[in-house]
């Protein structure tokens, strides 16, 4: 299908769109750290949960393999 615009209305240049003047964010670099900090919190928890249920897997297909086995 075609489209019925015409190429007079389709802006041609970045002039066309003046974007809106936005003010530096002077925060941003204490956001950015409190985020980081947050996702290496996380990454910590994570870590330490998998660790927890590998080895009580580990453990509970250790205790099943000694029963099957014997």
């Amino acid at each position: 299908m075609a489209v019925s615009q015409s190429l007079a209305q389709i802006p041609s240049s970045a002039a066309d769109h003046p974007f809106a003047s936005t003010a530096p964010d002077t925060d941003f670099d204490a956001r950015w750290a409190a985020w980081i900090a947050r996702g290496r919190v996380h990454e910590q928890l994570v870590r330490r949960r998998f660790v927890v249920w590998a080895s009580v897997v580990a453990t509970g297909a250790a205790i099943v393999y000694a029963f099957l086995r014997s």
